[in-house]
């Protein structure tokens, strides 16, 4: 990525979290890292989604470590303690000799640290068996609480009997993929007059807005996306859906979003796709790396897929970059 659009892409998210915050204070509320997905264009990236709680930043940390030919060690030591004091402010507290008992909750984990299902509301407090559960790390993709197995979880929040990072608020004022229906209606968040090229948000609009045979007809021009869904679970790029699984899907439920192509690198011969995901803290970037991947949508299961370093310009480093980017 070059400079100039990374620059474009901090202006941006900084943009995009004063509005997020000023329509919603509870945006603030314990979001933990905040992911802003972005295709880049010729004509300037495309934001395409934004996560609470975003997943593969210590991959993604390894992949910067991997390309960094002048300051490595450094260079992760500064994204780690960044991410360390990110954690402390929204899960632990101010003050660490009361921060009590910590759970790392998720539904069926493979190495279990704390399941779901093992907790219990009892007597005012969140329990696991006999220990009570202070503040929860959460890292079920039911980000609302609304699975009949999360009941004990969301009364405790209900009876502010525990603290929950990343918060439901933060989601619903975040991450929610109906919020993009809002946010396109203004959809350039930075802008570039010497090079012409803007940062926008993509448009995304209700499919209920239009009835099915419409949305076939211009099919290619979109991609099908359900309002809960995650990690491209149940989209659809428009050009490979076919009639009959268009007129299937619940209206109601998805969403159509501008497709904006990702952009192709040939490696060893193999053509691969990529996008470019920025991890940060609000409206801060505080990392990023570039997904690459074969396939209609991002996935990282294809030999040789997966996170990739991403060289900013001229920086020596990721860090380099983030600073100057950084700047008035």
């Amino acid at each position: 990525m070059s400079a100039a659009a990374f620059q474009l892409v901090s202006e941006g998210v900084r943009a995009l979290w004063g509005r997020i915050v000023a329509a919603n204070p509870l945006a603030d509320c314990r979001p933990l890292l905040l992911s802003y997905d972005v295709h880049p264009t010729p004509r300037g990236p495309v934001l395409i989604e934004v996560n609470t709680n975003a997943g593969g930043v210590l991959t993604a940390m390894q992949a910067a470590r991997n390309g960094n030919e002048c300051c490595a060690d450094w260079e992760h030591g500064q994204f780690e303690q960044r991410l360390l004091r990110l954690f402390r402010h929204d899960l632990l507290g101010k003050d660490i000799d009361s921060t009590g008992v910590v759970a790392i909750v998720d539904d069926d984990l493979s190495v279990l640290i704390l399941d779901a299902a093992e907790l219990t509301f009892a007597e005012g407090r969140l329990r696991h068996v006999d220990s009570l559960i202070d503040r929860v790390y959460w890292r079920s993709t039911d980000f609302l609480l609304i699975e009949p197995v999360h009941a004990p979880v969301l009364h405790a929040v209900a009876e502010n009997a525990v603290h929950l990072a990343p918060s439901s608020e933060a989601y619903q004022a975040i991450a929610d993929k109906r919020l993009f229906k809002e946010w396109s209606k203004q959809p350039e968040l930075a802008h570039d007059e010497q090079s012409g090229a803007s940062f926008c948000i993509s448009e995304t609009v209700s499919m209920n807005e239009r009835l099915a045979a419409e949305w076939y007809a211009t099919r290619n021009e979109w991609v099908f996306k359900p309002t809960s869904g995650y990690g491209s679970r149940g989209v659809y790029v428009g050009k490979s859906i076919s009639r009959h699984k268009l007129e299937q899907l619940p209206f109601d439920q998805y969403l159509a979003q501008r497709y904006t192509p990702h952009p192709v690198i040939d490696r060893d011969g193999m053509k691969w796709k990529y996008d470019v995901r920025l991890f940060a803290d609000r409206g801060e970037v505080i990392g990023a790396v570039a997904r690459v991947f074969q396939g209609q949508v991002v996935g990282m299961r294809t030999p040789g897929s997966g996170f990739a370093p991403m060289q900013m310009g001229n920086a020596c480093c990721l860090i380099g970059a983030i600073a100057a980017a950084s700047l008035p």
